[in-house]
């Protein structure tokens, strides 16, 4: 199944009268099938909208439309994807072949026409100045035929009798008067006069078996409405597109209707252009919350709607951990001072600056909760606001990445704080727990005066970021005090002077600071005691832990709140149920982790993966991971052990008790009890849109102090344990949301002062933790954390088990693709050639193990330039794989893939077409279109394309991984970059260098900021820029150009790389041109052996080199050298000679 747009019919007639046609197809159908008769195979639009002359280009469009690509997402997102595919490819069409402002008719069938509807909803909002080409589709748009679309949805008996399985997930997405479908009514209704709109029903009902059914009703599929046109169409819902003949049932009006609109199209569409550029030369200073449309059955006469977002929903980002907690109180005066500094006009500021305010204090005095309240009062002031968590740089980090993910610029800090700083609406940074002295925090302003940004901090200093005042969280007014406290402990007469002369000692005693006031309204709340004695339990409780932690004594503000958790935890412990057992095992697990954030799933994932190993071994002797029910232990059974050391405990994989129940189901009950019991003890809280639990970092430190160190190890372990359960051993993509979400709990628990202890002595079972942390951080492309374990992990092994181990192999592999990610290539080469022959000695040649390892080197071998090298061990894994794993197994796909790629590069263009086709069939059927893996081969096939001259061909392919690419991984992705300059390259050869320029001077700042000057991207973008400065002949720049591009791959990859000879051979080209022939000749003469050598006498890139040297020696009147350079290439093409790089290498 192919996606995107296709030309079933090219441009006919003159083209000031031609329209473009574009079908749309529904659920469950394809872009050919959709529209064809089975029986006759007639395609009506293209075999018969010709014979009746209509002036026009028809286009298809293929998008996913499987059930079950809605299915376990937002149905709304998907068809969101789809609608701004569509418009992007429309629009890239017309405006490469100059026809932006040709009017357009769109013929839908069923989920088509609410695809449809979406886009143009889209479109209709693109008028800001970077996005405004995407308006063209709704300004040109004349009129839409909808046939058995759904509008207000499918009613559920039709689905069934029809003998579909009517599921929830579909219900809800099309179900009748589904949300998703009022939403996009909703967004269409105020467009619907811009547009001719002609409805069709299906008169025929489907039948299946005994069962028989109208699929889409009349009244969903044809509303009554205003200057709207319905017909019936005698046919059922999937035969009302598929017309055999001009007689076919229905047809004669489709074809009516299209000959008319196309006829009054033209004048109308023209005339509406002269009005929408006036109108979007209005739109350069501010999105308007009033767009403007065009009444088509009133001279086009401008009429007004309202874009809802701009008027009713201002803010359209808000991305904060948790809302405010319900019980906030005070502080108001400072609040509404706070307003004023940040949102009131201040001229008296002098020059435009960033407005930054620092809320600094004691921890646990209400400075995350006041932030949280203050963006919840004022968050239609804002377009975006965002909180950073800050507590460490790599959590501020990994936060900023996030950004740049949402913004659509690649998940890197930089373009988070890129995009931020690009964003032309106002935004809200709060920068939270920035209390670390060493760290200078303004590294996470984003540059530039635009922005608000609030910082919470317990490090005074930090004030002196402010630009627009500071404050100090102290304790509370007293008042507010006890009011806080009343309302915690769900007190409802919080005004009555009983209850308030009864709180007014407790709020004394814990210094009016909130958090403590929290927390000893929640021991009252649940019934640990009264008002009236609560203070008593304090006292003793005190004294206990001055006892155990007379360190604390000093810092009498954080013992007064430590001391309030104590009267909490004595509580629920002393229950001494299995309720109360395993809520202090998850508040002790909580303790190691991060402080935000923690997946409830966690444990439930951690439970599955201990039972599925169990399952495969029942018995408990696993003989590599020694991993059965006896080697799992509980936390009790460890500690009444009494004796035994935690490093010693290593082999027992001490777990709470939840996780060892052998229950044949998970107890999801009983984990939800022991985290209801923290909350409602307001020691931990809960995020039910992220169904995640965080705690305040005190309490989380706290959790730690009170313990032992002998305690903290054992229960430091049982951290890691729980979180490395958790982590499957593949990676599916269904769980990068989870595994990405690990990632600060990883770095949490590596933090602890045990953590060497815990994670790398010399049993698997403890080893195999820190490779699962390295996996997390290699999926986060956090490569030098990956490298850093890993390389411990090797060391470990080595010393342990051998080089030749299985698990010293996997290990070794692993860190090689780390370096390779790091581009440490050197290294990779060396590891991975250690990998191969340890594994041919030890495993055999035949192994798959050791074929993966010779396709492993055999691709670095590709990127260090050696392709014959490549090409040799490449071909040997493919055969091998082929032979043992079979042809359609991935690691057999990834070698044929990787060979093909080298084929290609050898100027072996037949045989890497043949082998990226089969490659690319089985990606798609097993991993589907938009895969990534799918993606690189259908990339790689385009180059191909574009090196066997069929640029077209190359161009399409191209643009549709480009697309998928910005969508999936954002516009600054590396490898989002890299189909930027395939893309480029393909422009040049199609005789296009200043569209090629263009696209390559709009990425360069970006390459040099998210790869850097000297990365391979880098040297590929400059390659590809001096190539389209050589196609305008501007000779002087592509030398300056080359100059430097040359030296730089000299000292980088080296003076015979291929990508080195390529540049030398461009920059030999230059010189002759300039006049400069006797360099020109010389730098040849060195070049051309070294390509032969390294690509083959036959790449197109050797014969280009040596048609020019032939050139060159013709012009000198050396002919009898020219000759004998051509007799020695007999077989090549004539345009070769004209050429010398045709492809640049890959990133």
């Amino acid at each position: 199944m192919v996606f995107g747009l296709e030309t079933l019919v090219p441009n006919v007639g003159r083209q000031e009268t031609a329209v473009d046609i574009v079908a749309v197809h529904g659920l469950e159908e394809d872009r050919i099938i959709a529209w064809t008769c089975p029986k006759t195979h007639t395609l009506w639009l293209r075999d018969l909208l010709p014979l009746k002359n209509l002036p026009a280009r028809v286009l298809t469009f293929g998008y996913d439309a499987r059930v079950s690509s809605f299915f376990g997402n937002d149905s709304s997102n998907s068809i969101q994807q789809h609608a701004h595919t569509l418009i992007a490819e429309l629009e890239a069409i017309r405006a490469l072949d100059k026809t932006a402002e040709r009017p357009i008719i769109f013929v839908c069938h069923g989920l088509g026409g609410l695809l449809v509807k979406k886009a143009l909803a889209y479109s209709a909002n693109r008028t800001s100045k970077k996005v405004e080409h995407l308006y063209s589709i709704f300004v040109s748009t004349y009129a839409i035929l909808f046939l058995g679309t759904p509008h207000s949805g499918i009613e559920k008996a039709s689905w069934t009798l029809t003998g579909g399985h009517f599921s929830e997930d579909l219900e809800k997405s099309f179900g009748k008067n589904s949300e998703t479908l009022q939403n996009i009514t909703d967004q269409f209704a105020p467009l619907m006069k811009q547009f001719h709109i002609y409805f069709f029903w299906e008169t025929l009902q489907t039948t299946i078996g005994v069962n028989k059914s109208f699929f889409i009703l009349e009244d969903s599929a044809a509303p009554l409405l205003d200057n709207t046109e319905r017909s019936g169409i005698n046919a059922t819902h999937s035969e009302m597109c598929r017309f055999s003949s001009l007689e076919s049932p229905g047809f004669s009006i489709v074809l009516a209707a299209l000959l008319r609109y196309t006829k009054e199209s033209c004048t109308a569409i023209r005339l509406r252009w002269i009005e929408a550029k006036k109108f979007l030369a209005t739109q350069r200073t501010n999105e308007a919350s009033e767009l403007v449309g065009f009444d088509v059955r009133n001279n086009n006469k401008l009429f007004t709607y309202h874009n809802k977002r701009a008027l009713k929903i201002q803010n359209k980002y808000f991305r904060i951990p948790r809302n405010a907690s319900n019980i906030y109180t005070g502080r108001d005066e400072f609040t509404q001072g706070l307003r004023e500094k940040m949102l009131m006009s201040t001229p008296n500021l002098g020059v435009r600056r960033q407005r930054r305010f620092v809320l600094y204090g004691l921890g646990g005095s209400g400075k995350t909760q006041f932030c949280l309240k203050f963006v919840q009062e004022n968050r239609e002031n804002y377009y975006g606001i965002f909180f950073i968590d800050a507590s460490s740089v790599e959590n501020a980090e990994r936060a900023f990445a996030e950004l740049g993910r949402l913004g659509g610029m690649g998940d890197t800090c930089t373009n988070g704080m890129y995009w931020l700083t690009g964003l032309e609406f106002p935004w809200l940074l709060v920068i939270d727990n920035a209390d670390n002295p060493s760290v200078d925090y303004s590294r996470f302003f984003p540059p530039g005066e635009r922005g608000h940004i609030l910082i919470t901090s317990r490090n005074h200093d930090c004030k002196i970021h402010a630009t627009v005042g500071y404050y100090e969280f102290k304790d509370m007014e007293q008042e507010d005090a006890i009011t806080l406290l009343l309302k915690a402990a769900c007190i409802e007469n919080s005004t009555e002077r009983k209850f308030r002369n009864l709180a007014r000692p407790i709020a004394k005693t814990l210094g009016y600071l909130p958090l403590a006031l929290i927390q000893a309204g929640a021991s009252i709340r649940q019934n640990v005691c009264s008002l009236e004695d609560y203070l008593e339990l304090y006292a003793s409780h005190r004294k206990d832990l001055f006892s155990k932690l007379p360190d604390q004594g000093a810092d009498q503000y954080k013992y007064t709140i430590f001391t309030t958790w104590e009267v909490s935890f004595r509580m629920i412990e002393q229950q001494a149920t299995e309720e109360a057992v395993d809520t202090i095992e998850v508040l002790h697990i909580f303790a190691f982790l991060h402080f935000e954030q923690v997946p409830a799933t966690l444990f439930h994932r951690a439970w599955n993966n201990i039972h599925n190993v169990l399952d495969q071994n029942p018995s408990g002797s696993h003989s590599k991971q020694k991993f059965g029910w006896s080697s799992l232990t509980s936390i009790f059974a460890y500690i009444f052990r009494g004796n035994q050391s935690a490093e010693q405990a290593n082999d027992s994989i001490l777990l709470p008790q939840l996780l060892l129940t052998k229950n044949v189901r998970w107890d999801g009950y009983r984990l939800r009890q022991a985290l209801a019991t923290l909350c409602r003890f307001s020691l931990i809280y809960k995020d039910s849109d992220t169904d995640t639990y965080s705690m305040h970092p005190m309490v989380n430190s706290w959790m730690r102090d009170r313990l032992e160190k002998p305690e903290q190890q054992v229960w430091s372990g049982i951290a890691i344990n729980t979180l490395a359960l958790s982590i499957s051993r593949r990676g599916w993509r269904s769980d990068h949301i989870f595994r990405k979400s690990l990632a600060p709990h990883i770095d949490a628990c590596l933090q602890g002062v045990h953590a060497e202890t815990l994670l790398f002595t010399s049993t698997y079972t403890t080893v195999s933790k820190a490779m699962k942390f390295a996996t997390i951080y290699s999926e986060c492309g956090r490569w030098k954390e990956a490298a850093e374990l890993q390389r411990k992990v090797v060391d470990r092994h080595k010393k342990t088990w051998g080089v030749k181990h299985i698990q010293t192999l996997q290990a070794m592999t692993d860190l090689s693709w780390s370096y390779w990610n790091l581009g440490l290539i050197p290294k990779a080469l060396s590891m991975q050639t250690e990998v191969l022959n340890a594994s041919l000695e030890s495993l055999g040649p035949e192994d798959p193990r050791t074929l993966k390892a010779m396709d492993d080197l055999a691709s670095t071998f590709w990127l260090c330039g050696k392709l014959s090298e490549s090409e040799d061990l490449g071909k040997k894994a493919m055969i091998g794989m082929s032979s043992i794993l079979g042809s359609g197994h991935p690691d057999t796909l990834m070698a044929m893939h990787n060979l093909g790629r080298t084929y290609m590069h050898r100027g072996r263009l037949k045989d890497a077409e043949k082998l990226q086709i089969q490659v690319l069939s089985a990606r798609q059927k097993m991993l589907g279109p938009n895969d990534l893996d799918t993606l690189a081969t259908l990339q790689s096939l385009g180059m191909s394309y574009h090196a066997l001259k069929r640029f077209n061909e190359a161009e399409k392919i191209l643009a549709v991984v480009l697309e998928a690419r910005k969508r999936i991984l954002g516009q600054e992705h590396a490898y989002t970059l890299w189909a930027v300059n395939d893309l480029a390259k393909i422009q040049c050869a199609q005789g296009r260098p200043v569209e090629a320029e263009e696209l390559l001077v709009r990425i360069l700042d970006v390459v040099e900021r998210t790869l850097g000057r000297e990365h391979i991207g880098m040297f590929m973008t400059k390659h590809n820029l001096a190539r389209a400065y050589i196609s305008q002949c501007r000779w002087g720049e592509a030398k300056v150009l080359l100059t430097e591009l040359v030296s730089a791959q000299t000292r980088i990859v080296g003076p015979d790389h291929p990508d080195t000879l390529y540049a030398q051979s461009e920059l030999a080209k230059t010189y002759r041109h300039l006049g400069q022939v006797d360099q020109a000749e010389k730098l040849y003469m060195e070049v051309i052996p070294k390509l032969k050598s390294k690509v083959g006498a036959e790449n197109p890139q050797t014969l280009g080199a040596i048609a020019q040297l032939a050139a060159i020696y013709r012009d000198k009147a050396r002919d009898s050298e020219a000759d004998a350079l051509d007799n020695d290439m007999p077989n090549i093409d004539q345009g070769v000679r004209k050429l010398t790089v045709t492809h640049a290498r890959t990133f």
